[in-house]
């Protein structure tokens, strides 16, 4: 009978969605200085149940993200100050999850309230879209 998301512990389950917010979950545990590559497969399959204090000091430190959000699940994932930036695009991951998920959440409204976007809005998304994609094009050419 396959897991279910709900029966993966609290911690393990912060650590996934941090690792969603990076292209791949490697690209994740590399920024984490995290050797097991292995270990978002790990936690979701819950082959690690607890991830020990080691793994949460190098998320909190490799990610930014807030060690209070990160062991309680309280407040924000990051603090305001804090922006994960890969440099070499100038791009923030957790801006183009942001967005990509408002432009999700706008679908879902238009989906069960049968409205439409104002033409304003959707020529911003999609000038928005087009940024992100023209970014990652480049990234790719390089």
């Amino acid at each position: 009978m396959p897991r279910k998301y709900s029966d993966i512990n609290e911690i393990a389950r912060r650590i996934i969605a941090l690792s969603a917010l990076y292209p791949t979950n490697r690209a994740f545990l590399d920024k984490c200085g995290i050797t097991n590559h292995s270990l978002i497969t790990d936690l979701k399959k819950r082959r690690i149940k607890n991830p020990g204090a080691d793994i949460l000091v190098k998320v909190v430190k490799g990610s930014g993200c807030s060690g209070s959000w990160l062991l309680t699940g309280h407040g924000n994932m990051f603090d305001k100050a804090t922006t994960y930036i890969e440099e070499e695009v100038g791009v923030s991951y957790i801006m183009i999850k942001e967005t990509s998920n408002l432009i999700d959440e706008f679908e879902k409204r238009i989906e069960s309230d049968d409205c439409e976007l104002t033409d304003d809005l959707q020529l911003k998304i999609s000038k928005l879209m087009v940024k992100i994609l023209e970014r990652r094009m480049a990234k790719e050419l390089q």
